[in-house]
C-alpha cells in the first residue's frame, strides 16, 4: 500500500479491525512516520439471476439467505451458521458463472437444507416449488427415505 503522503511502499498495518462487510486498517508509513486509515471489502459477484418470469436481476447473497433463514425458523438447525454455511455453499458454487437461473439456487438450497434438516428441506422445497396440495409433500418426503 503505498503512503498518500510521501507516496512510499514501505508501509505497515498498526491495527486492523472489522466493520460491517469491510476490514478498516491503520498503517503507518514507515518512510514518513505518518499514520493513516484503508479499507477493504471483498469484490462483489457480478452475476445475474434469470428469474422465472423472464426478468433480471444481481444475484444478492442476502436473497439466498434470507430464504434459508425463513425455511430453518424454529427448527433443529435454526441458527445464524447454518444460514451462512448454505448461503456460502451457493455462493461459492455460483461464483464463477455470469448467469444463474433461479431453479439453480433453489435446488442448491435444497440440496444443501436436504444434509442438514428434513423439516427446513420441506419447508423450503414447499415455497420454491409452490405446492398446491399435500401431494407434493407426500412426494418430497418420500424422496427423504
Amino acid at each position: 500500500m503505498k503512503c498518500p503522503y510521501c507516496e512510499s511502499d514501505n508501509t505497515s498495518v498498526v491495527d486492523s479491525r472489522s466493520v460491517s462487510a469491510r476490514v478498516r486498517r491503520r498503517r503507518e508509513c514507515e518512510g514518513c512516520g505518518h499514520r493513516f486509515t484503508t479499507y477493504e471489502e471483498a469484490e462483489s459477484l457480478d452475476i445475474d439471476v434469470d428469474k422465472r418470469d423472464g426478468s433480471r436481476e444481481p444475484f444478492r447473497v442476502s436473497k439466498v439467505e434470507d430464504g434459508v433463514r425463513r425455511a430453518v425458523k424454529d427448527t433443529a438447525v435454526d441458527d445464524d451458521e447454518t444460514v451462512r454455511e448454505v448461503a456460502s455453499v451457493v455462493k461459492a458454487r455460483v461464483a464463477d458463472r455470469d448467469v444463474v437461473s433461479t431453479d439453480e439456487i433453489g435446488e442448491m438450497v435444497m440440496e444443501a437444507l436436504k444434509e442438514r434438516d428434513e423439516v427446513a428441506y420441506l419447508r423450503f422445497a414447499s415455497v420454491y416449488e409452490k405446492f398446491d396440495s399435500a401431494k407434493g409433500f407426500v412426494e418430497r418426503a418420500q424422496d427423504l427415505e
